[in-house]
């Protein structure tokens, strides 16, 4: 990997941007180099690197430099190819998204001398594959001169998340929807009259919803080995959009929301593969009945913009400003431990398999608003 930061940058939202020059690394990596715990760390099977304090990376073992290759000089964030580590001139550290880093955190928390544990989610540039990284980081002081420096240490724990996230939602989503299946189910034998039809269209409801959270889960984990396989065709997105709300019978009617289709939108087609997009959709529906109170109502619809058409749905509620930062990362969730997989998961199949864009805007008084925008049939 090749730095080519300015090393006197000055641009920054969060911590300092300036670097030491070549000259400085090389001295401080002559010094590291005589201290034993650096020589006895160069062949251990996990990540490790060594940084100053400007949080650059001075000295890393022979398991990073096969990931990562030459990066003295860079930052961790630019050796492991995080997105927002190239937004400003000052690079990782520097922007308004790694207010809400671990790795700056834990870097800083060893420069004033304290050993610490954190768990990082890194969102990669497109040239990675995976697109995210889930790290366990671990940080602690080293002094050696007149200097003192940061051993930092990374172990991938992106499967354990995972494995973690899709437990989650088995125990969670799909127990909470079984649940509800077999509550209609004892309505509708206590029901004596007509009455029972509804309970029975709601029932068909909680099954066609947990079928399509097994397949959508089943899809994520394809998408992100690469094994997805997906068809391009013309897509009627109203009748998709409204095959998805469909889905969202059930849920509206336990969670006590209201859902809305806009009558006056257009009925673009697009290109697409039908399931897929469909995915995303439901994604957007339960994302927004998550965030919604009982009362409230989410609403959907489509639009067309020039060559562009797509899905919109909208909730009241409003994201701070630290969820609007992380809200596509994988495994970062309001919700707690083992979720996250729901915006991330709509950003995947759009971006990687439909050739579109998830998007959001949320600001008080207006609500959150997700799109999915598609090129039109015969466009692109």
């Amino acid at each position: 990997m090749t730095v080519t930061i300015d090393p006197d940058a000055m641009e920054t939202d969060f911590l300092p941007a300036p670097r030491y020059h070549q000259a400085d690394l090389d001295r401080q990596r002559s010094v590291l180099e005589s201290v034993p715990f650096v020589a006895a760390a160069r062949y251990l099977p996990i990540l490790i690197f060594v940084l100053n304090d400007r949080r650059q990376i001075v000295w890393l073992n022979d398991q990073a430099l096969a990931l990562v290759g030459q990066a003295t000089g860079a930052r961790p964030g630019e050796a492991l190819g995080c997105i927002h580590s190239c937004e400003k001139p000052g690079g990782c550290g520097t922007t308004s998204f790694c207010a809400y880093c671990a790795a700056p955190s834990a870097i800083m928390k060893a420069l004033e001398g304290a050993e610490d544990r954190e768990e990082c989610a890194i969102q990669l540039d497109p040239g990675h594959s995976p697109d995210a990284l889930d790290l366990l980081l671990w940080s602690r002081p080293l002094d050696a001169g007149d200097q003192r420096y940061v051993v930092f240490v990374a172990r991938d724990i992106s499967k354990e998340k995972r494995r973690e996230a899709l437990e989650r939602i088995f125990y969670h989503d799909i127990g909470n929807t079984v649940t509800g299946m077999r509550s209609m189910l004892e309505l509708v034998e206590a029901a004596r009259d007509a009455s029972g039809t509804d309970y029975l269209d709601y029932f068909k409801s909680a099954t066609d919803q947990l079928i399509e959270e097994i397949e959508g889960q089943r899809a994520l984990r394809d998408a992100e080995s690469g094994t997805l396989e997906s068809v391009r065709e013309p897509v009627d997105l109203r009748a998709v959009l409204t095959q998805a709300v469909t889905l969202y019978r059930y849920a509206s009617m336990s969670r006590d929301v209201g859902v809305t289709l806009d009558p006056d939108g257009p009925s673009p087609l697009v290109m697409g593969d039908p399931v897929l997009v469909r995915r995303v959709a439901v994604n957007m529906l339960k994302n927004a009945f998550e965030a919604s109170a009982r009362g409230q109502t989410v609403r959907a619809g489509c639009f067309q913009t020039g060559e562009d058409a797509g899905l919109w749905v909208w909730n009241d509620a409003v994201m701070d400003s630290e969820t609007r930062r992380r809200v596509f990362q994988r495994s970062f969730s309001t919700k707690g431990r083992g979720r996250g997989l729901g915006t991330y998961g709509m950003k995947v199949l759009a971006e990687r398999y439909l050739g579109g864009v998830v998007s959001f805007e949320s600001a008080d008084g207006a609500g959150t608003t997700f799109r999915l925008t598609l090129p039109l049939e015969g466009k692109r």
